[in-house]
């Protein structure tokens, strides 16, 4: 498994750090993110504050074989991002990546 998303939340706010091809300043981080909902096969995410304006939640789901994670709807900043995978279980495990433009995260 190849581990290129880096995020600046993982279930909690833990600050600013580089993201692929990018380093993001503190004040640029996406912040105020919570879990609204989760279940064996997805997993959504709130965020609220921040100067990006997209996001998206990367969910960690594990199959028989494998776990990675898994992105979900790009939204955004103030929306909820949902990922679902019937294949593989959710595993509690989430980060979120911001961006300032659709195609960045």
């Amino acid at each position: 498994m190849t581990k290129k998303i880096l995020s600046s939340v993982a279930g909690i706010v833990l600050g600013a750090a580089a993201l692929v091809g990018s380093t993001a300043s503190p004040a640029a981080a996406v912040g105020g993110c919570s879990k609204t909902a989760s279940s064996d096969h997805s997993v959504s995410v709130k965020c609220t504050s921040g100067l990006e304006t997209y996001f998206r939640v990367y969910g960690y789901f594990c199959s028989t074989s494998s776990c990675s994670y898994l992105p979900g709807s790009l939204v955004g900043l103030g929306g909820t991002s949902k990922v679902t995978n019937a294949g593989a279980y959710y595993s509690g495990s989430w980060k979120v990546k911001g961006c300032y433009v659709t195609d960045g995260c």
